[in-house]
């Protein structure tokens, strides 16, 4: 039940405009409502504007034309395709780059003899798809596809939704890639870059050259690292081969709070969390808020330690930082403390938000919430209000109001 306005979906970062942009294509490929229209309640989904690149609401095909929002009915995916190739027969590229990849295959000693098939349907009872090149590679089936101009992302997403069904692992390879600012990226790259969780993989002249001198099917990565653009050539078994999702050979770096909240977790036991890594992380903490006057010593002294691991608590269901042996323990021992009283409607929030709400029914947790919500309490304007903000986002997402006369 979030919210999420047009001028927010504009100002989202390019991580959470695709997780929008993929939720709301694969919704519209399964024909399920996700995201719909505040107003007429139609489902919408997440195009970018091809003049300005920036992201808009619009709604799917058969929406009604009264809604003010309406902004016409979007072409079905084949009417794009078709005004996109107006039937244009396979480049002569895209021809040699399949041809090239079937016979690295075929020359690499993991391949497994016979396996490798060109440009040929798989059928399956949900449907049927051609792959350019298909193999059993080091004992896993994989899927190439050769993506050289601009593809729509409900065909990007509806081809790996049907290989991940079938078991077979994918991987989307372009050719010559030239690394651009994101902004200039096309789009479709962005699309197969956040498939292979932000990899892309490309081939060229060096890479066919290397690959059959030792013949070993090699690809060229492609990652953002924290200087721009970086590449590395690697062998197909060089990559990280997860059971669901596509293969990657660089792991994107986690955004700061989850890997703060990692780090945390490894200082922390069930004495609480060790000195001097607390001091350490409750230094960086305050850094990244950069409030005069408030440092690492100032949280300490306000117990945030304990609000954290409490809010741990509850995201990963167990006792995070003390030996309680349940939640309710964890909630009931955290609030007896008189300065944490202050923490309680920051608490009665992560409680609902993780999903643990039933234990505000327990008469322990009532009469512990009673208490100290008798104090002022923090918000989300305060130090604490605003570091919970900062490293768990995901629990304080913001949702619609029905306004009633």
């Amino acid at each position: 039940m979030q919210t999420i306005s047009s001028d927010e979906l504009v100002a989202a970062g390019p991580d959470r405009y695709h997780e929008i942009r993929r939720t709301a294509t694969r919704a519209r490929n399964e024909k399920t409502d996700v995201f719909v229209c505040e107003n007429c309640g139609y489902a919408v989904y997440a195009p970018r504007e091809p003049r300005t690149r920036l992201p808009y609401w619009r709604h799917r095909k058969g929406a009604p034309t009264d809604c003010p929002w309406w902004t016409g009915d979007p072409s079905s995916i084949d009417e794009v395709n078709a005004s996109q190739f107006q039937g244009a027969q396979e480049s002569p590229l895209h021809l040699k780059i399949k041809n090239t990849i079937a016979e690295l295959l075929n020359a690499d000693p993991l391949t497994e003899p016979g396996s490798v098939v060109t440009d040929e349907y798989l059928v399956t009872a949900e449907g049927r798809r051609r792959p350019d090149v298909r193999a059993v590679y080091a004992e896993k089936p994989i899927a190439v596809e050769v993506q050289l101009a601009t593809t729509q992302i409900p065909i990007i997403d509806a081809r790996e939704s049907f290989y991940e069904r079938e078991g077979r692992h994918l991987i989307w390879l372009t050719w010559n890639f030239v690394p651009v600012d994101r902004s200039r990226m096309l789009t479709a790259f962005e699309d197969i870059f956040y498939s292979h969780n932000k990899n892309l993989f490309s081939f060229d002249e060096e890479v066919l050259a290397v690959s059959k001198a030792d013949g070993s099917a090699r690809v060229r990565a492609f990652w953002e690292g924290e200087n721009g653009w970086e590449s590395k050539v690697v062998r197909l078994t060089d990559l990280t081969w997860p059971e669901t999702g596509l293969p990657f050979a660089v792991a994107p770096r986690p955004p700061w709070h989850e890997d703060f909240r990692a780090r945390w977790l490894d200082a922390t036991s069930e004495n609480g969390t060790r000195y001097p890594d607390r001091i350490h992380l409750l230094d960086e903490l305050a850094s990244k808020l950069n409030m005069e006057a408030v440092d690492g010593a100032a949280l300490s002294e306000a117990d945030f330690e304990s609000l954290l691991n409490c809010m741990l608590s509850f995201v990963l269901k167990r006792s995070v930082g003390s030996r309680q042996r349940n939640l309710a323990e964890v909630i009931n021992t955290f609030l007896a403390g008189s300065r944490r009283h202050g923490f309680a409607r920051l608490m009665r929030k992560v409680v609902v938000s993780t999903g643990s709400g039933e234990l505000l029914d327990r008469a322990s947790v009532q009469g512990k919430f009673a208490i100290a919500e008798q104090e002022p309490q923090d918000g989300p304007e305060t130090v604490t209000g605003r570091i919970a903000l900062m490293l768990f986002p995901e629990l304080f997402l913001k949702t619609p109001v029905t306004l009633k006369k």
